[in-house]
């Protein structure tokens, strides 16, 4: 799987030149490459959790940035040498498609951040006026999604989001309409997809701790 360059833009060449003379499309393409796609949510205090594609999988980190608005717009931004202390953790058993980003609370989307107490109990009282169920117990995460332009892109972050919360593609447009965002990463095609998760099925998917410590949800 290539994976040095961009987030899908630019190995789109390999089968879309402007010549015509156009290669067969690779498989795996369907399903994103997911390599730079330059998150600046990515920084102190964010819990990335990337797939494991291949057995005896190792990290890098590259292309780091001192400063970068979303988008980066010009495709470069002030490049820099860097050292970085990660700390790593397998989680067995996770199947994913592309990583899930944590970023940290601030970098968060307004619509997207862990409800106040305040606002739990304005919830409680609109429910119980309209007899509806109030879903409280749930977290934040961000889909990455990636592919040669930015509409690719989100469609590929909300498949993704669907099969891991076994949704419909229907339901989380809705949910991240109301309590989420998509957000761009990278131009031309890279997204961050929030979304506010039942804490239940991230329990099932062995993220539900980690989305709590990061958010201090109970």
């Amino acid at each position: 799987m290539p994976d040095s360059h961009n987030a899908g833009d630019f190995v789109r060449s390999w089968w879309e030149p402007p010549t015509g003379s156009a290669s067969p499309r690779p498989s795996w393409i369907s399903t994103g490459p997911i390599a730079t796609w330059t998150c600046n949510a990515v920084r102190e205090g964010a819990v990335l959790i990337c797939p494991v594609k291949v057995e005896g999988a190792g990290v890098y980190i590259g292309d780091s940035h001192a400063n970068q608005g979303d988008g980066e717009l010009s495709l470069h931004t002030t490049d820099i040498t860097a050292d970085v202390t990660v700390k790593v953790k397998v989680l067995k058993g996770l199947a994913l498609e592309g990583p899930i980003l944590l970023p940290v609370p601030e970098d968060l989307p307004y619509t997207a951040r862990p409800y106040t107490r305040k606002e739990l109990e304005i919830g409680e009282r609109l429910a119980k006026e309209y007899g509806v169920a109030l879903q409280r117990k749930k977290g934040p995460i961000q889909v990455i999604g990636t592919g040669p332009t930015i509409n690719q892109a989100t469609d590929n972050a909300i498949g993704r989001a669907a099969r891991l919360l076994q949704m419909s593609p229907a339901e989380i447009r809705n949910r991240c309409t109301i309590t989420g965002a998509v957000e761009i990463a990278r131009l031309p095609g890279a997204v961050q997809l929030t979304i506010m998760a039942p804490l239940s099925r991230l329990d099932e998917l062995g993220m539900g701790k980690l989305v709590r410590r990061q958010y201090g949800l109970t």
